[in-house]
């Protein structure tokens, strides 16, 4: 941060874009990373209700929990 605040200050705004658009990739491949993640976890919880064929309230949270993250997420 350092160094990106001493070539600001020189002018050198070019130099400071290019990590500064890495810094964005990062990001972007992060949320891809945790939406994928949770929607792993919500194919194992659909495939196992869908295996014992019950729906618990606590199943149904669960569900909830994880669309909201994957919501909250993407955005």
């Amino acid at each position: 941060m350092l160094e990106l605040k001493q070539l600001l200050q020189q002018g050198k705004v070019n130099k400071v874009l290019l990590p500064v658009g890495e810094l964005e990739e990062i990001s972007l491949n992060d949320k891809i990373n945790k939406i994928d993640s949770y929607g792993l976890i919500l194919l194992i919880q659909l495939m196992k209700q869908n295996a014992k064929n019950l729906s618990t309230r606590a199943w149904k949270v669960s569900v909830k929990n994880v669309v909201r993250e994957i919501e909250k997420t993407s955005k």
